[in-house]
Order: C-alpha cells, then sequence, then structure tokens
C-alpha cells in the first residue's frame, strides 16, 4: 500500500507539471467516457434494469398468431378461454388502449384510456398508491363505471388533490366514479390518463375472428418454465381449432417473457448505439496513447536515471501505469459531469419506440460501468507506453552516453511505429463510424422526399368523436357530414373530408376475398388489407391520384351497391391482367364491387414495415348500423388555400371554433400539420441519426487530431535528418511531400482496413436503412475521400512547419 500511495503522490506531481499534456488527455477521455456513459445509461434504463413489478422475471406476454400473421392480438373469446383453460398459469390479466371524452369541464378533452382487467395489476404485483384496484363486479359487461387515474393525469388535472377518489368524471358522456390513483413510478407500455373496466368495454363482442389490439400479461405458478406455460397453452389453442374450425382457423397463442417483448423492437438499436460509442472512446483512447508515448520519449531521461538509482523495470511500468490510470480516471470522473447532461438531453429527445417503463438516470449501474471502464481505459492506454518507457530507461542505463543517444533514436523509431499502427487504427473505426452515419444520412434524406402517395403539404389533421351518451344512431350517420359541411365554407379552407381512417394517423385492418375464386382452407391464410372508411371528399382534400375506373361519389349510400375502390397493390399483384373494374371482394361478411383503382399510400410511416400490404376504401354512408356502433371515432383532414405548414396551422383557431360551435362538449384531439405526423413517423431513425452522427463527428475530430499529433512528433524525431536533407539541397516541396506521404499513407491503410471492415460491420444496419443498401459504394467513396482529405490537411500542417525550420538551426538542435 504505501508503495502504490507513492506512485499515486509522484503520479500526482508529473500529472501538475505538465498540465497542457493532463488538460488534453483527460479531456479526451472524458469526450469518450461520456458519451459511452450517456448511451449506457439508456441501455441499462430500456435493457438492464428490472421492470418496475414484483417479480418481474416470471412476467409472460400473451397474444396470438398465423403462420402468415404471426403477431396478431387477442380475439375476447380466445383470451378467456386462455385464461380459464390453462394449467400453468397463476393468473393472467388483459389490456388494450382506448380513449375517452372528458366533457363537464371548462375545457373537453380527448384523454387515453387503458382498459384493463381486475387482474392486471394483481398480476404485476402493484397496488393504487391511493384508494383501489377495480373490483371482479365492476369488471364486468354493465359493472358500475368506475375510473383510476394515472398519477400524472391526477397532478396534471387534479393537484394532486388525494379528495380526487369518489368524484365523478364524465367520460363519453357518462359518469364514472374515481376509485384509485396509480403509482408515481408505475410504468406500463405507453403513458396513459385513466384506466377503466375491461370486461365493461369489449370490442367486437364473442367474435373469434376480431382482434381489437388486445393483449394479456400472465405469471406462470410456481416452477413452470416458458416452455412449459407455451406447450400448455398450444394445448388450449388446438382443441379451439377443433371446436371453431373457421372462426378461430388456424390462430395459436403465442408467450414471450414481458420485458423481452417490450424492448424487442429497440434492442438492436441501442446496442448499435453502445458499439459505436464504443468505437469513439477506442479512438479517444489511441490519442490519449501516443500522447502518452511522445510524453514517454521526453522523460527518457528522467527513466534512465531513475533505472540507473536502482529502480527495475516493474518499478517503472506500475509508476507509469498508476500515472495512466489516474489519467483515466479523471476522463471519467469529467465524462460523468458531460453524461449527466446528456442524459437529460437523451431523454427530452427518446423516440417513441423507447418504451415509457424505461428511464434514464445515472444510477449505481451507470457509475459502477463508468468506474470500469475508467479504470480499463487508463491500465489499456498506459500498457504500450510503460512498457517502451521501461525499455528506453534500462537501455540507456547499461551505456554510456554516444550509446544512449543511439538506444533512444532506436526507441524513438519503435514509439513513431508504434503511433503509426495506432493511427491506421483510429482512422479505420472513423471510417466505420462515418460511413454508418453516411447511410443513415442518406436513408433520412430519402425518407423525407418519398412519394407517400399523398400530398402531406398544406394538410392540417384533428380527432373528433361521436360518443354513444350524446349521438344515437342517425345522429352518428350525420355528424361526420354536417363537420365536413361547417368546415368547408370556413376561410382558407379549399377542401375538408371527415374519415374513419388516415394514412400514418391510423386505420383496422381486414382480411379478403376475391369473390368467384377458391377461398383460402383458413382465415389465417386470407390476404389482408388495410381498409378506410371515407368520404367523397377525401381523395380530392388528401390528394390521392386516381389510377383507373372512378372515385367514391355522393351516390355511394346506404341503400346502394356496395363498392370500394382498391389500392394499385392490389391491382397488380391480385389482377395482373388489369381486369380490376367491375371485380367483386368480400370483407368483414359484405361483398361489395371495385369501381375505382388509386396509388398505393404510405400507412405506418415513411420507411416502415407495412403491417398489410393492400389498401381499399369503403364510403362510410355505406356502412351498416352494427358497423357504425364501433365507429364513433373519427379524422378530420382540412386543405389549406396555402400549401406550407404554416398555412396549415392557420387554420388552427378557425377549426376549433367551428368545431366547438357545431359541437361544444366536443373533445378535439392531435391538432397537427400532416407534415408534423409524417416527420415524428421518422423519430427513431431521426435519434439514431443525431447520435451516430455526432458520434462519426467526433470520430473525424479524433481521428484528425491523431494523426497532426504522429506527423508533428515525427517531425521533431526526424529534425536532425530534415536539416542534413535541406542542407545537401533539397528543396521545401521535398520535405513537405515527405510528411505529407507518409500521413498520406497512415490514412491510406486506415481507410482500406475500414471500407472492409465497414463492408462487413454495415449490413447490421439494413434493418434501418431504405433505399439505400448497406454497402452502398457512394457512402463509401465520399466517406473514404473525406477521411482522406482530413488526413492531408493534418500531415501538412507540421509539414509546413518543419519546411520552415532554418537546417542550420536543426542542425544545432542535435
Amino acid at each position: 500500500m504505501d508503495t502504490f500511495l507513492q506512485n499515486l503522490r509522484f503520479a500526482l506531481r508529473m500529472l501538475r507539471k505538465s498540465p497542457g499534456f493532463t488538460l488534453a488527455a483527460v479531456l479526451t477521455l472524458a469526450l469518450g467516457i461520456g458519451a459511452n456513459t450517456a448511451i449506457f445509461s439508456v441501455v441499462n434504463g430500456v435493457l438492464l434494469r428490472p421492470l418496475p413489478y414484483e417479480k418481474p422475471e416470471q412476467l409472460l406476454m400473451l397474444w396470438e398468431g398465423t403462420p402468415q400473421q404471426p403477431e396478431a392480438s387477442l380475439a375476447f373469446p380466445n383470451y378467456r378461454d386462455y385464461r380459464d383453460r390453462s394449467h400453468t398459469l397463476a393468473s393472467v390479466g388483459a389490456f388494450r388502449s382506448d380513449t375517452r371524452d372528458l366533457t363537464g369541464v371548462d375545457s373537453p378533452e380527448r384523454l387515453k384510456a387503458r382498459m384493463a382487467s381486475a387482474s392486471l395489476l394483481p398480476t404485476l404485483g402493484v397496488q393504487p398508491a391511493l384508494g383501489r384496484n377495480f373490483t371482479a363486479q365492476e369488471d364486468t359487461k354493465g359493472g358500475p363505471p368506475v375510473v383510476m387515474l394515472e398519477h400524472a393525469f391526477w397532478v396534471r388535472r387534479f393537484g394532486k388533490d388525494p379528495s380526487v377518489l369518489g368524484r365523478t368524471l364524465t367520460l363519453n358522456g357518462q359518469p364514472h366514479t374515481v376509485v384509485g390513483v396509480l403509482p408515481e413510478r408505475f410504468r406500463f407500455f405507453d403513458a396513459r390518463d385513466v384506466w377503466l373496466p375491461l370486461e365493461d368495454n369489449p370490442l367486437c363482442g364473442e367474435s373469434r375472428g376480431c382482434h381489437p389490439g388486445l393483449y394479456a400479461v400472465a405469471r406462470p405458478k410456481p416452477g413452470v418454465s416458458v416452455s412449459q406455460v407455451r406447450a400448455d397453452l398450444e394445448t388450449v389453442g388446438y382443441a379451439l381449432q377443433k371446436e371453431y374450425p373457421r372462426a378461430y382457423s388456424n390462430y395459436l397463442p403465442k408467450v414471450n417473457g414481458l420485458h423481452a417483448e417490450i424492448v424487442k423492437d429497440v434492442k438492436g438499436s441501442l446496442f448499435m448505439l453502445l458499439a459505436a460509442v464504443a468505437g469513439v472512446l477506442l479512438i479517444a483512447t489511441i490519442n490519449v496513447a501516443n500522447l502518452l508515448l511522445a510524453r514517454g520519449a521526453a522523460r527518457s531521461r528522467e527513466l534512465a536515471i531513475r533505472a540507473a538509482l536502482g529502480a527495475g523495470k516493474g518499478t517503472l511500468v506500475m509508476q507509469m501505469l498508476v500515472e495512466s490510470a489516474l489519467v483515466g480516471l479523471l476522463g471519467g470522473v469529467f465524462g460523468l459531469l458531460l453524461a449527466m447532461w446528456g442524459v437529460d438531453v437523451l431523454a427530452s429527445s427518446r423516440p417513441d419506440a423507447i418504451p415509457s417503463a424505461a428511464t434514464f438516470s445515472v444510477d449505481g449501474n451507470v457509475l459502477a460501468f463508468t468506474l470500469g471502464v475508467s479504470l480499463l481505459v487508463g491500465i489499456v492506454l498506459g500498457v504500450l507506453p510503460a512498457l517502451r518507457g521501461s525499455q528506453v530507461a534500462l537501455a540507456g542505463a547499461m551505456k554510456g552516453s554516444d550509446a544512449q543517444v543511439e538506444a533512444a533514436a532506436g526507441s524513438g523509431r519503435r514509439r513513431l511505429r508504434a503511433r503509426d499502427v495506432l493511427v491506421v487504427g483510429e482512422v479505420s473505426l472513423a471510417l466505420v463510424l462515418l460511413v454508418a452515419a453516411g447511410l443513415l444520412l442518406r436513408t433520412f434524406v430519402q425518407l423525407q422526399g418519398l412519394d407517400l402517395g399523398f400530398r402531406p403539404d398544406g394538410l392540417l389533421t384533428l380527432g373528433i368523436t361521436a360518443p354513444e351518451s350524446r349521438f344515437d344512431l342517425a345522429a352518428l350517420r350525420a355528424f361526420p357530414e354536417r363537420v365536413r359541411e361547417r368546415l368547408a365554407g370556413a376561410p382558407g379552407v379549399k377542401s375538408v373530408t371527415v374519415a374513419a381512417g388516415m394514412p400514418i394517423i391510423g386505420a383496422a385492418g381486414y382480411s379478403f376475398t376475391v369473390v368467384g375464386r377458391p377461398e383460402p382452407a383458413t382465415l389465417g391464410e386470407q390476404p389482408m388489407a388495410i381498409v378506410y372508411p371515407v368520404d367523397p371528399a377525401y381523395f380530392e382534400t388528401l390528394g390521392i391520384s386516381l389510377l383507373q375506373g372512378r372515385l367514391i361519389g355522393a351516390q355511394d349510400r346506404l341503400g346502394a351497391p356496395r363498392v370500394v375502390v382498391v389500392d394499385e397493390a392490389i391491382a397488380k399483384q391480385l389482377f395482373p391482367d388489369g381486369n380490376v373494374v367491375g371485380q367483386r371482394i368480400k370483407y368483414d361478411g359484405d361483398v361489395a364491387e371495385i369501381v375505382g383503382v388509386v396509388r398505393h399510400v404510405v400507412h405506418d410511416g415513411a420507411g416502415q414495415k407495412e403491417g398489410a400490404p393492400f389498401q381499399f376504401y369503403a364510403p362510410l354512408a355505406q356502412f351498416t348500423d352494427e358497423a357504425m356502433k364501433f365507429t364513433r371515432e373519427f379524422v378530420v383532414a382540412v386543405r389549406a388555400n396555402g400549401s406550407s405548414e404554416e398555412a396549415a396551422l392557420g387554420l388552427v383557431p378557425t377549426v376549433r371554433s367551428e368545431i366547438t360551435a357545431l359541437d361544444p362538449d366536443q373533445a378535439i384531439s392531435d391538432v397537427k400539420p400532416m407534415e408534423q405526423v409524417v416527420s415524428e413517423s421518422l423519430g427513431e431513425r431521426r435519434f439514431m441519426l443525431g447520435l451516430i452522427g455526432l458520434f462519426g463527428v467526433l470520430a473525424l475530430v479524433l481521428a484528425g487530431i491523431g494523426i497532426y499529433s504522429v506527423m508533428s512528433y515525427a517531425v521533431v524525431q526526424r529534425t536532425r535528418e530534415m536539416g542534413i536533407r535541406m542542407a545537401l539541397g533539397a528543396k521545401g516541396g521535398d520535405v513537405l511531400r515527405l510528411v505529407v506521404g507518409h500521413g498520406f499513407r497512415l490514412a491510406l491503410a486506415g481507410v482500406l482496413i475500414g471500407v472492409l471492415a465497414a463492408w462487413a460491420l454495415t449490413r447490421l444496419l439494413s434493418g434501418m436503412l431504405a433505399g439505400v443498401s448497406a454497402t452502398d459504394p457512394t457512402t463509401f467513396a465520399l466517406v473514404a475521400l473525406g477521411l482522406g482529405a482530413v488526413a492531408v490537411l493534418a500531415s501538412y500542417l507540421p509539414a509546413r512547419r518543419a519546411v520552415r525550420v532554418d537546417p542550420v538551426v536543426s542542425l544545432k538542435a542535435e
């Protein structure tokens, strides 16, 4: 311990004596360690931190699917059968998302609602912070209307008033009694405002073919594995296939760990970010190692004297390792301060794909990670300089002064070769990061210019509802038309549509068949399509082009022959002969004639994988009474006279006032220009591009600094040689080419190795790319040329300084 403390005190004195070196090394490491700590806090919060439930590792996620559609939500009767017939599950709770209009207040509001079974919170092992959970009596059809509040909504609307219990909230025109408030730290998938009993609000009734976004969370009995639960539930599924061969078809229940399902969509992206930021740290470490190598050359005399006085090789190595570890720890301290700021920035810019249950913070795991990385970096970056320094010192101690000069020169050449190798490595790493950033940038640019199949410019969108408590069937049918007529005459409005579905915002999917063709043996083999219930103004307002036949018109009303307009994907794939108009399709139990073909539109967001390959449009006015009962949420799209986002935003006051005048209790929601909706669909890609782009720029700067420092060191080491060359007649240009050529050769080697590495590694980005190959030659070429230019510039600056040195002065320096 005494020896260690002595080494530590000596290291502190040496760092104080070289403030420039200390500041450069610590700040360089702080950037790398800080970036790694910030990203690790995200990985820790999303992937490593346990879910905030009781024994979360036991919890399972339950859904169902077919071989063609493996990720369908649960049908209500199927969920009940899985729950009641299972022999391996201790408890099961189900949930789905919905909305409710809060009225009877000064400002009506559309609330995000979660329909949850009374068994969901007990399954999770969570108790309300105030009040109680739903009872079994309340979680039944026609049960007492009650509501629980999420903590954030309770704070926002009621200011943490504990007397909220027992109050009445009017939701969709029906009074609900507040029975509980959920805990502040409770998170379950996306944040909601209110929770309502599930069975009192079922969708689709007892239909086994309807999958209304219902999922379940289960906790197995003690000692039961996931594979046993899966086998047990599949047995139930096979039994249902026999009991309901047509209705249940070839569906089977699917089971996986809850945490694995929550993070599956972001796991790959987070590991990719962690790998990228680790590359930045490695480049920073290489730069500091180069600084230590250069500093070791300057300390050759000191180390030689210490060796001559009896310091062994191990003692010298340990001293230099302690010094480098101290540099690493100081970098870690300042990096932690940067990370605490970075975590706040990441939390504020988190994309929707990151689960709301995940929280970013600098906790014990993050602190341990930072400490471990700092020590590891400190030791790793000190190994090579320590070994080099100890060898030079011993060589000088054992020989005379002339021999010492020779040994020092040889050691300098070895140091230079070692630094050359390190620079080649950091250039390679920088190229991989820059290629990844370039591919993501090209994808992002392409997606922003992607033809969506409709025109988002100048389009304002918003949501309205017609709750059953205030709209009987006749009023419900008339409501969309009344809204459209009211808004169509407003100033600044070019056209208006009111529909029950819209691209990117959402619409329901249905299976369908072509009439006259053999039907598939099972429901799961039928093609799927997104169905947009629309009015006659829909295509004009959204700017969707007609390709064949006609559009939906005013004549397509209830009682008239059922019609649909299909997209070009259906026309090309199901009717390759071009004979589309006049054909008939069957969906949701009804038969409709195809009267037109329109462009395919982007439904799930720019560059997103489409959930269904086909789309068609049905007249909202032709919906049956039974179908209209389930169609009470509408999307309004208003096209402004201008084509800019500002023109769309300018319509907001007018639209609000007109709808409020028509229905004072209307809770208008999600008022956004369509261009903003499209932009938000790119959120995850923007998040990834921003971070990897930042890491790429850091890597480029650090690589440039690395090349510059090596060239500067080479110029110092070869000052005498350059003086002799110039004394013998060499021109300044010759010396310039000598130094720049050295730097360019290093960069070229790094680029070649980096290209090979990037060629292999960027394939991992394939899931994030769209319209760009993971081995896009244009991106590779541009990055290689850019990195080469930086290398030439970084070599030119010290070379120019070498040319300006007087040969006589450089010879005297030796």
